[in-house]
């Protein structure tokens, strides 16, 4: 890539064969750092020498980051972080500067499951440690989801649900075992939140991002049956195919029944 060329989102994801977040974080970093400048609407323009010295250590840092959030993520869900805590112990307990920190922190928020304490300090949403989330979390995906896809109006465009169908077809034609749990998770809830979006009401996506985020904090510790998992990529398939043909009412009751039979995971105590 050179100057001058368009970061698309989307594209970057496919093709390096990653989700749109850790991409969304890279962007914002190398604008931050002055490698790209964000446009309204039409993603980033790279402005400098992507390859130079300077432009690496941006995206190493954002590498640095994005280890530091999943094991924050897995000694809450593991329960070794009290509920509340300061800054200053977590600078201590992950050897990171005060900007990173504050760039995680700031994310965690957006996702929903920190907070700042009234006080001084943060504190760890109660759904995060709660033994009931995951259940809890079932049963509110089950309510939105299929609504979204029963909302009138409903429409999926024939290129994302062609994009939804390669990816998922990548997954399902070997190469499953090339990828993380984490990764084939975070592709899943971009699956779902795709979908949601055809609703044309930004409430059903933004509830279903503050869900996943809670879910993603299992994922982080745990894995998942490969015989199940590639039974939950054939029910995306047929998904599409049904979304395709614009049979939304049978879509909506397939994405009920697919939400009820969740894949069979073991976590990691």
């Amino acid at each position: 890539m050179k100057t001058g060329d368009r970061l698309i989102e989307q594209k970057l994801a496919d093709a390096l064969g990653l989700s749109r977040a850790p991409i969304r974080l890279g962007l914002k970093a190398l604008e931050e750092a002055g490698f790209a400048r964000g446009e309204l609407h039409r993603g980033f323009v790279l402005t400098r020498d992507p390859t130079s010295v300077a432009a690496q250590s941006t995206l190493a840092a954002v590498s640095r980051a994005e280890e530091a959030y999943a094991t924050i993520a897995t000694d809450v869900v593991a329960k070794r972080l009290p509920a509340d805590v300061t800054e200053a112990e977590l600078l201590r307990r992950y050897d990171l500067t005060r900007t990173e920190l504050q760039r995680l922190l700031d994310r965690i928020a957006a996702e929903g499951w920190i907070a700042r304490s009234p006080g001084y300090g943060w504190r760890f949403a109660e759904t995060v440690s709660s033994p009931e989330a995951q259940t809890q979390v079932m049963a509110f995906r089950a309510v939105i989801e299929p609504a979204a896809i029963a909302q009138p109006g409903y429409a999926l465009a024939p290129e994302v649900i062609e994009r939804l169908r390669e990816r998922q077809l990548r997954i399902f034609d070997g190469e499953l075992e090339k990828f993380t749990i984490g990764e084939v998770f975070q592709w899943g809830c971009d699956f779902h939140e795709e979908i949601a979006r055809g609703a044309k009401n930004p409430f059903f996506v933004e509830s279903l991002k503050r869900v996943n985020s809670i879910r993603r904090l299992f994922a982080y510790r745990s894995f998942a049956d490969r015989d199940g998992m590639r039974r939950h990529v054939k029910e995306h398939l047929r998904l599409l195919d049904v979304l395709e043909a614009r049979r939304y009412a049978d879509a909506s009751a397939l994405m009920m029944r697919h939400i009820r039979r969740p894949l069979k995971v073991y976590v990691f105590r």
